[in-house]
């Protein structure tokens, strides 16, 4: 049930760009009450706005609430994002394995982003659009993640809410989380991008920019060498079959100019099921969900790759989320 805070013990300025522990998502998602369901926190927060009088011009200030069910909401977004993560990664290998490489680049691209957004979901925020009288966006801010009290805000989404300013609040957020595997700092510090929207600026001039995108169809020997490269660069992970000695060759495989976006989408994968791994232990109906979610996946990818096959996905999607003993 949702409760108004009028005087809430921190504001969405102060907590913007806070990093919560492990310690502080495992309290806040032991204590929601999760059930697998396709409900956004849009969908939730809408109706409940609409019949308390609120509309699109209700927003000049934070409103702040507090409802363990937005907690629920934000783990079935992290759960969804992440299968949309997956699926655009089995796309990506299936353009790169047949040398198109704008595509594959601009495909991994969004499994990149859509892991973002769900590591986003698992420290308590996103931004969304509240269907009220108008579409208003707004950002969800955990002002206190333990108790599940959130800030509803129009401010500080950028000039660019859905292709930059998730990036750079994924960086400022996770560059100071512990995380589990020395391979993922990676992909969660800012010291190693120059830019934090650097994926999603090569995604638009691959996009957009006209003769930045799509070379190998005006030069087949291009075709050529991006296939070359991509073989080359699978072959080592086809070897692997433990997530430590996958997240090593990633590591290395991360700050090459041919592989880094490759790479980096499998690391933050990886990262998202770690961080899941920690909350499943606490959340019985989470742990069910994700057990359901693993048997999804692998019908889905015996249904991608029918005939035995050495695509090395097929070794690395049951090992997200396994741990890393």
């Amino acid at each position: 049930m949702v409760t108004v805070i009028t005087s809430p013990a921190a504001t969405v300025e102060s907590m913007l760009e806070h990093s919560w522990l492990a310690d502080d998502q495992k309290v806040a998602f032991a204590a929601s009450p999760f059930v697998p369901s396709a409900t956004s926190v849009s969908d939730y927060l809408s109706p409940w706005l609409i019949s308390n009088g609120y509309n699109s011009g209700s927003f000049r200030s934070e409103l702040y609430i507090q409802d363990a069910q937005i907690t629920a909401c934000l783990m079935n977004q992290a759960l969804e994002f992440l299968e949309r993560a997956l699926c655009n990664t089995i796309a990506q290998y299936i353009l790169a394995q047949n040398g198109l490489e704008t595509w594959a680049r601009v495909t991994n691209y969004y499994a990149s982003y859509f892991s973002v957004h769900s590591l986003l979901c698992l420290q308590g925020r996103t931004i969304t659009s509240l269907r009220l009288n108008n579409a208003v966006q707004v950002q969800i801010v955990p002002v206190d993640l333990r108790t599940h009290v959130f800030g509803i805000t129009k401010r500080h989404l950028g000039k660019n809410p859905h292709h930059q300013t998730p990036w750079v609040r994924f960086y400022k957020i996770y560059d100071r989380y512990a995380v589990p595997h020395q391979a993922n700092e990676l992909v969660a510090r800012e010291a190693y991008t120059a830019e934090p929207a650097d994926e999603a600026i090569e995604r638009n001039a691959l996009n957009y920019t006209p003769f930045k995108g799509f070379g190998e169809i005006r030069n087949i020997a291009r075709h050529g060498e991006f296939s070359g490269l991509f073989t080359s660069y699978v072959s080592a992970l086809e070897t692997r079959s433990t997530l430590p000695d996958f997240l090593t060759d990633l590591q290395g495989f991360a700050s090459d100019s041919d592989h880094k976006y490759f790479a980096r989408a499998l690391l933050k994968l990886a990262l998202a099921g770690e961080i899941l791994l920690f909350i499943r232990a606490v959340n019985v109906a989470i742990e069910a969900e994700w057990v359901a979610m693993r048997r999804r996946w692998q019908d889905f990818l015996a249904t991608v790759f029918p005939n035995p096959s050495t695509c090395y996905l097929l070794k690395f999607v049951p090992l997200i989320g396994s741990g890393l003993a």
